[in-house]
């Protein structure tokens, strides 16, 4: 397949191309902090100031959970005109990535309050713990396969941008409500390894359709607790727990 041919399918099939973009260019943004400081591949045990917390949640919330909605994207593109197909997905994401970055964002601030509180490691172990519990509640599938759902959508106008940005905070809403305390989690370790493995989870978990079993996953989260807690250990030099840091860049 040539080159053009390739631009061709994936601008006509998979107009979800944009988020994939989107997700991939923060990730690449984390990565090229982490290459100046490598510890940030295993974890970090800085407490973000307030002002920090915002921009840091941002770029984690597209690097993160937009891989969640890639299926959903597709769907607001192809149900729009052709037209305004980037645009209708657009503002499907701005409605999503809204939510996800001010519930990250007090995330954040919650967990750095919780490092402060207690330590580092204790409160990767306690926010593990919370996460587990979460993973074994009964209505948890039914809030998972929920986040499939479709709406529909205005063809054209502002109603068409308003149902779109309201479809994606739709989705953010119930999204939030299956993982937000496994992103908790993870975001006190503040290590690119143990994001990615979560980022993986979410996905394969929403590509399943909610059928995993509620111990399976819970063992899944309990592994993913262990690995974050043992990479802390690989940190050399780390700042001591609860000491803010400031920064001039994000993460």
């Amino acid at each position: 397949m040539s080159t053009a041919t390739f631009v061709v399918r994936t601008h006509w099939y998979h107009p979800e191309w944009c988020a994939v973009v989107i997700s991939a260019a923060a990730w690449a943004g984390l990565l090229v902090v982490a290459a100046g400081e490598p510890g940030r591949l295993l974890g970090s045990a800085e407490v973000h100031p307030p002002l920090h917390a915002g921009a840091h949640a941002a770029v984690m919330a597209a690097a993160m959970m937009v891989p969640f909605v890639l299926p959903q994207v597709a769907h607001v593109a192809q149900s729009s005109f052709w037209s305004r197909r980037y645009r209708a997905a657009l503002g499907y994401l701005v409605g999503y990535l809204v939510v996800w970055t001010l519930v990250a964002t007090a995330s954040i601030v919650l967990g750095g309050l919780l490092v402060s509180a207690i330590g580092w490691r204790p409160a990767i172990v306690a926010g593990f713990a919370v996460a587990v519990s979460a993973y074994l509640l009964p209505a948890r599938r039914r809030l998972v396969r929920q986040c499939a759902m479709t709406v529909p959508l205005a063809p054209r106008g502002w109603k068409a941008d308003r149902d779109c940005v309201l479809y994606g905070v739709a989705t953010a809403r119930r999204c939030v409500a299956t993982c937000w305390v496994v992103m908790t989690a993870v975001m006190i370790g503040h290590g690119l390894i143990a994001m990615a493995a979560a980022t993986v989870l979410g996905v394969v978990e929403r590509r399943r359709g909610g059928t995993v079993p509620r111990v399976e996953g819970a063992l899944v989260v309990v592994g993913l607790g262990l690995l974050s807690f043992a990479l802390s250990y690989g940190v050399g030099g780390s700042s001591s727990p609860g000491v803010p840091v400031e920064h001039d860049h994000i993460h």
